[in-house]
């Protein structure tokens, strides 16, 4: 909760309004009502608001008409203008109502408080301001940064080291040896560190290959819930800055993901690829192992990478080819019925002229 005035004093915007108006939460444009913040791009959208009435100050200075039934606000680009409305003023109207919403819901903060339930090994290093709920099980040599939060039943496997301010939900298994940067968030289910798929075949038995890698996830990772990142053979399995998964990822040993890549559901990267930064994976996409792939490249949903690209390509299909000539295919295949129509009526009319006994079957 807070008012108009300390809110654009926080993000540095102008407004107009009653500086006392109180928010209480962010919301979408679609569901906007009393205390909420939404935000639009195109000034138009305003037009379908109701009609406001009432009067308020703007600034403290002029008087102007408000809508007593909807005490909410609204960010828009410079320029806007809508009458009576409460508005913050915002060149990027998104990023700022992201900024807002981090502002009106911030997330989990440490209370600095370990839980008779949880259990912390002597050799362990605990941070200033550490939070350990209940059945969190902190193994020999950890080492947790300051202000980190772990949630009931998070485990830390030996020699493991959180930095500072992460953010680990319930029931993360964080392996042996793993590395997280700052402000690293581990969504509930996360498995970090499971061993790679590696098995040999020797006289019609399977063998497994030991994995004595780690992985390393640099600041301001973000794993989705129920998403695996396995340990690499012998170096390590590595997730670069700010990368985001979604649910259901799964990233297999001894891949490197570039910095700023944005991989969604049920997508997965196999061993030993190496991507640039900004890739970006549509959901129940996947690239194949021992792949080299450019920076800034795009799947669409469900294409399948099996061969290096470079950089800046948008890829679609399966096998994944450039974007244009996928299009290009899936539109012929809707017409091969038409295609298949004709080629029968000209084998019907060369079998006419004699060309062959009957048309083939």
């Amino acid at each position: 909760m807070i008012t108009l005035e300390a809110l654009c004093h926080k993000l540095g915007t102008p407004y107009k309004g009653d500086p006392s108006l109180t928010l209480t939460h962010a919301c979408g444009f679609e569901s906007i009502g009393p205390g909420g913040l939404a935000f639009v791009s195109n000034p138009k959208a305003l037009a379908a608001l109701p009609t406001p009435g009432g009067v308020f100050r703007d600034q403290g200075k002029n008087l102007h008409q408000v809508d007593p039934g909807l005490p909410c606000a609204i960010i828009v680009p410079p320029g806007t203008e809508a009458e009576g409305r409460h508005l913050i003023f915002s060149p990027d109207p998104l990023d700022t109502h992201v900024r807002a919403t981090l502002i009106l819901h911030p997330g989990p903060a440490s209370s600095g408080k370990i839980h008779p339930l949880a259990f912390v090994d002597p050799t362990a290093e605990i941070g200033k301001n550490v939070t350990l709920d209940p059945g969190v099980v902190i193994y020999p040599r950890v080492k947790i940064g300051q202000g980190s939060v772990l949630r009931a039943n998070v485990v830390v496997m030996e020699d493991s080291v959180l930095g500072e301010d992460c953010l680990l939900y319930p029931n993360v298994t964080v392996r042996e040896g793993c590395l997280l940067g700052n402000q690293v968030i581990l969504h509930s289910g996360v498995v970090i560190g499971a061993d790679g798929y590696g098995y040999y075949q020797r006289d019609g038995h399977n063998h497994k290959i030991p994995q004595v890698g780690r992985v390393v996830l640099e600041d301001q990772v973000e794993v989705g819930a129920n998403s695996c990142i396995d340990r690499a053979r012998f170096d390590q399995t590595r997730l670069g800055r700010n990368t985001k998964l979604d649910n259901l990822v799964h990233i297999a040993h001894n891949v490197e993901v570039g910095e700023e890549s944005l991989i969604t559901a049920q997508s997965g990267i196999a061993g030993s690829t190496k991507t640039g930064s900004h890739l970006m994976m549509g959901g129940q996409s996947g690239i194949r192992d021992n792949l080299k792939i450019g920076s800034q490249v795009t799947l669409l949903a469900r294409t399948l990478v099996t061969s290096k690209t470079g950089d800046q390509e948008t890829l679609a299909g399966m096998p994944g080819r450039p974007y244009h000539k996928w299009r290009h295919n899936e539109a012929l295949l809707g017409q091969l019925d038409s295609f298949l129509n004709r080629l029968k009526n000209m084998e019907a009319f060369l079998a006419g002229l004699g060309f062959f006994k009957k048309p083939p079957t």
